[in-house]
């Protein structure tokens, strides 16, 4: 049976308007060492989240934190509805699981047999590829957005679909590699509604979120739809300074779930114990994926597989425009931290790390990684750019005055840029991200990124672009013959290379490796040459979208 956890105001009358503006809720449920570490620092009035923890198996924490509509003054509660990205996907997977178990499709189906129009390069693609991301689909969002369409553009499954039909490569050969893929997840939708005759919304609806009690999660099918409740997602303009920010597509499967921490709550009981049909369908959907040479990934069906000091977890992130999400659940310990937040900088995967260090005090088997201090000249040695083995994608590691740093582009020539992810040392080869599940391995002329989802990318160093050179060469215009659009190359004011693109922002770039520069936005741009050395197109290669072809006009 579905849990209820009511919210109160302490005060009344005007004394309960005045403590509303700051947001002083409390809830019936809660812990105060949990409340002071999850306790957002901006001051009111602010977006923030709702945090919802289990301790073998029952809610010891349920409170919301912040504002949910910043123009109304209203309180985030336990019962607010968030836009949850993608957690969406362990659902998605689940009811594709489902109509496997009815014997309406099977996960060695092709999806040409269920999505018709595929490309002929995803004849080979099947549905258990789409599950585990090892199809080598390109992402959906970064084809879009070089399509010209915009962050805060209405899009539709259709558009989506149409992208795809227009490939005529793949990132890899399907079970190759794993590559995270939101398009696999718009497909896996798409299946649903074609095998099932329902909506996404209504087949989830009716086969898991009712059964269980979610009430108040659903998959969002049309932006236009007025919700009570939600939380209106956020972007940080500076202190004090937030802009709307929010997602107004139909797309589902990938993402456009909306809940709250109260069913999330229910959702990590049904992990964690699985009762009825669930019994059958929770450890398929924890089952690892497998690459073609045997490889084991840390992914399941929609659900990231991983530990946490050397205990098992079973987690996921979402983000979307102004909308941030985790859930992690520890099933040999019946713990699950669940937080839904409606700005894009809170980072809610770290803290769920350190709300359940709190709740498993003395209950880890491993110890926390022990951080290490290395000289500078030792750190220095590591710095430059390294060169994806695959795809060419460029990464940088730079010397700051708080250590390593690891970044994916440049905004100016020789310049940090503002996003990067700090590294921790762990010994004289191996390093932690910031975020406490990204590794980065050293060798002596390579690295190794090991993300949170058990895969290595293997980076070589590379000899870094020197300066001066001619641009000249570069400039130009270049078409992408399967998205229908095209790039275009130029000099800038600042004497350096700049891309354009329809209705997208200019951008600089900055030399990375011979032939190759980054943008601010995590691209490389690699020019190609043909027989005669003229430079006659360019290939993109980013963390989900890799060798995109743009020739020269």
């Amino acid at each position: 049976m579905r849990r209820q956890y009511s919210i109160a105001l302490r005060g009344s009358g005007a004394g309960l308007a005045s403590r509303a503006r700051s947001c002083e809720a409390t809830a019936v449920i809660v812990d105060p060492q949990i409340d002071k570490l999850v306790t957002p620092g901006d001051r009111p009035p602010a977006p923030g989240w709702a945090v919802g923890v289990l301790r073998n198996g029952k809610p010891v924490h349920v409170k919301g934190y912040g504002f949910a509509d910043l123009e109304h003054r209203t309180c985030i509660t336990a019962a607010t509805v968030f836009h949850a990205a993608s957690l969406s996907k362990q659902f998605t997977a689940c009811a594709v699981l489902m109509l496997a178990a009815d014997r309406k499709l099977s996960l060695e189906d092709r999806v040409s047999d269920h999505v018709p129009g595929m490309p002929a390069c995803a004849a080979r693609i099947t549905i258990r590829h789409l599950l585990h991301h090892t199809s080598g689909l390109r992402d959906q969002w970064p084809l879009l957005r070089l399509s010209g369409w915009r962050e805060m553009d209405e899009r539709t499954e259709g558009d989506v679909l149409e992208i795809v039909r227009s490939q005529e490569e793949l990132n890899f050969e399907p079970g190759e590699a794993f590559t995270y893929c939101n398009t696999g997840y718009t497909l896996l939708a798409r299946m649903v509604k074609q095998v099932s005759g329902e909506s996404l919304r209504r087949f989830t609806g009716k086969r898991i979120f009712e059964p269980l009690g979610m009430t108040a999660t659903h998959f969002r099918d049309d932006h236009r739809q007025l919700l009570p409740g939600r939380a209106y997602g956020y972007t940080d303009g500076g202190p004090g300074r937030f802009g709307l920010w929010v997602p107004n597509f139909d797309l589902v499967g990938s993402t456009s779930l909306h809940t709250t921490v109260e069913d999330l709550l229910v959702w990590a009981e049904t992990l964690l114990a699985p009762k009825r049909s669930f019994a059958a369908l929770v450890p398929e959907l924890l089952r690892p994926g497998i690459l073609n040479d045997g490889r084991r990934l840390g992914y399941g069906a929609g659900m990231g597989l991983g530990s946490h000091r050397s205990l098992d977890m079973v987690r996921h992130s979402g983000w979307d425009l102004g909308y941030v999400s985790h859930l992690a659940v520890y099933p040999k310990r019946g713990c699950a931290v669940a937080i839904l937040g409606n700005l894009y900088k809170l980072q809610p995967a770290l803290t769920a790390r350190h709300v359940a260090e709190i709740c498993l005090r003395g209950r880890f088997p491993g110890e926390p990684a022990r951080r290490r201090t290395l000289p500078r000249p030792e750190l220095s040695k590591k710095r430059g750019v390294y060169r994806h083995r695959r795809t060419g994608w460029a990464l940088w590691i730079d010397l700051t005055k708080g250590g390593l740093v690891l970044s994916y582009g440049r905004s100016a020539a020789g310049s940090v840029p503002a996003s990067y992810v700090p590294l921790v040392p762990l010994g004289r080869r191996r390093f932690l991200g910031s975020d406490e599940v990204t590794e980065v391995i050293f060798d002596r002329d390579s690295l190794t990124v090991r993300s949170e989802f058990g895969v290595d990318d293997v980076f070589e160093r590379a000899v870094a672009a020197q300066g001066p050179r001619s641009l000249e060469p570069c400039t130009g215009t270049y078409r992408s013959r399967e998205l229908g659009t095209t790039l275009g190359v130029g000099v800038g004011h600042g004497k350096g290379l700049v891309v354009t693109q329809h209705r997208g922002p200019v951008r600089p770039l900055s030399p990375a490796y011979e032939d190759a520069f980054t943008d601010d936005n995590k691209a490389t741009y690699i020019f190609g040459r043909d027989a005669g050395g003229e430079i006659d197109r360019v290939m993109l290669s980013a963390e989900r979208v890799h060798h995109l072809r743009f020739d020269r006009v």
